[in-house]
């Protein structure tokens, strides 16, 4: 015991030698920043880990290999458990003597990120990222999409870009054609009528009684879609040089009624608001529901589940049964976010202006071609080919042993979620999602107030809790369980509970804000 005690000390000893010597390497300047001993900038990054073997599979060293080369960096990575990485944030935040230069935020901005912001430990990285010939992808970063990560006037982190135009309108196309609907909606008064005949006109073929026209569960987000048809906005809307909770306005009404017609006439299930949001999808899968109102992506996969079913089309039995993704109705659409998670440069870490230079260089570079098929998709021969048509096809990899396995946590997708030329033979219910994705961002409705709400004290404190007024009040005048006298009520109970405190500070924060 004590030689095998002896043998792990010196074993020990000899790794913090080595750590240190490598240490000493890095510690070269580059005016004032950290560089390799081969001359490369360093750049010490903090993200988050799914498989605990990131980076560190077979033929993984090719893949760092090719990114340090092509970009000219050095990243010294620390991986920490999604699970505990929250807590592992803001223990970080504290120890100033150790903190990474890029750190990972998950979904948005804390309370802690933004408190660490308010007290300057961020780069403003308004000030860099729009030089177009330093940073070619990152200066064309949505500027909409910054505001939800801007803190008392200061960009202080890059977004980790998903689809803006991600959500929207399908219907099954051949419940459509048995009906005798030729056209796809354009207006809700066409999206009313598919649903009745979807409901009324056995649309499925089997002489009974037993079909809808809209999925729905306890999951409100297609309710957040309908009301943008009716011009209601995205939670909030500018209205006479102000913002408005969007449940303050005359179309918000308009859209409520509607649906609630919608209801009253049988359209969509009767205990939709009890159904566990964990089947939604399942409807439409099984044939009782003809059209889905969320994500894009979720009518991919359902029209993928005819496929792979083998669910015949009811007016062509040859075919499968498909979807039609429409997308905006009446010109319009919810807006996601646009991102999930985001980077932050810190001072602590990133002491000098050329360390925040090396890190957006880093950052900037993953965004190229070569670098976004590198982290996505692997290497080529190794865990992905090029057929004849130049699209790539990915080999039967487990992910947690592809080489690449991690190395997306370093891409922002900016300005593109994916590869434009070399890209992933898809099948057609996946090309027909990014058609819809490309549509949507067209008519994709923001919220205006993202970044104030973010700054906002009193929404940190009771934003989700009067939310949640609104949307029971909305569920209940929908279903017909409360009059509108009761809906107003609700309303006035979200201004007395905090909202009229929200409206104040988030409309100082956009009055105050020059950059809108």
């Amino acid at each position: 015991m004590k030689k095998r005690l002896m043998v792990a000390g010196i074993l020990l000893v000899s790794a913090m030698v080595v750590f240190a010597a490598g240490q000493k390497e890095s510690a070269k300047s580059d005016g004032g920043a950290l560089t390799s001993s081969s001359g490369k900038p360093v750049i010490t990054f903090m993200t988050t880990e799914f498989y605990g073997n990131e980076l560190r599979n077979q033929a993984s060293s090719q893949v760092v290999e090719k990114y340090e080369s092509y970009t000219n960096t050095q990243v010294k990575w620390q991986w920490e458990a999604d699970g505990t990485y929250d807590e592992k944030m803001g223990i970080t935040l504290m120890d100033k003597d150790n903190m990474p230069m890029i750190m990972t935020g998950k979904r948005t901005l804390s309370a802690s990120i933004i408190d660490a912001a308010k007290k300057g430990a961020f780069w403003d990285l308004s000030k860099y990222i729009f030089d177009e010939k330093e940073y070619p992808n990152l200066s064309r970063a949505n500027k909409n999409v910054l505001k939800a990560l801007t803190v008392n006037g200061q960009v202080i982190g890059l977004y980790r870009a998903r689809p803006i135009g991600r959500t929207g309108f399908a219907y099954r196309t051949d419940w459509a054609e048995k009906v005798g609907i030729t056209k796809a909606p354009e207006t809700y008064q066409d999206v009313y009528d598919m649903w009745y005949k979807f409901t009324y006109a056995d649309p499925d073929g089997d002489g009974k009684n037993n079909t809808y026209g809209l999925e729905m569960c306890k999951y409100t987000g297609p309710l957040d879609v309908i009301q943008t048809w009716f011009g209601v906005g995205n939670e909030w809307v500018e209205q006479n040089g102000s913002l408005v909770p969007v449940h303050q306005t005359t179309e918000y009404q308009q859209a409520l009624d509607w649906m609630r017609k919608v209801y009253a006439d049988g359209l969509i299930r009767r205990d939709w608001a009890t159904v566990d949001s964990s089947t939604f999808g399942d409807a439409c899968k099984k044939g009782s529901a003809g059209s889905f109102l969320d994500v894009m992506d979720s009518s991919k996969r359902i029209w993928q589940y005819f496929i792979q079913n083998d669910i015949k089309s009811v007016t062509n039995p040859s075919q499968h049964a498909s979807m039609s993704m429409v997308g905006p109705i009446n010109g319009k659409t919810l807006a996601t976010s646009g991102f999930n998670g985001y980077y932050v440069i810190t001072k602590a870490g990133a002491k000098t202006e050329q360390d925040l230079r090396n890190c957006l260089h880093f950052l900037d570079k993953m965004g190229d071609e070569e670098m976004m098929i590198l982290a996505d998709y692997g290497l080529e021969g190794v865990t992905y080919d090029i057929d004849a048509d130049g699209h790539i096809v990915l080999r039967n990899v487990p992910v947690k042993e592809t080489p690449q396995l991690g190395l997306n946590q370093a891409l922002c997708y900016i300005p593109y979620l994916k590869s434009q030329v070399t890209t992933l033979k898809g099948d057609i219910p996946t090309q027909e999602q990014d058609k819809a994705y490309a549509i949507n961002e067209q008519h994709a409705v923001f919220n205006p107030a993202l970044g104030y709400l973010a700054n906002s004290p009193i929404n940190a404190e009771v934003g989700n809790d009067i939310e949640q007024i609104i949307d029971d009040a909305r569920t209940q005048y929908i279903c017909g369980q409360i009059s509108k006298a009761q809906l107003d009520a609700a309303s006035q109970q979200w201004l007395n509970r905090g909202g009229a405190q929200l409206i104040k500070e988030v409309n100082e924060l956009y009055k105050a804000d020059t950059s809108k």
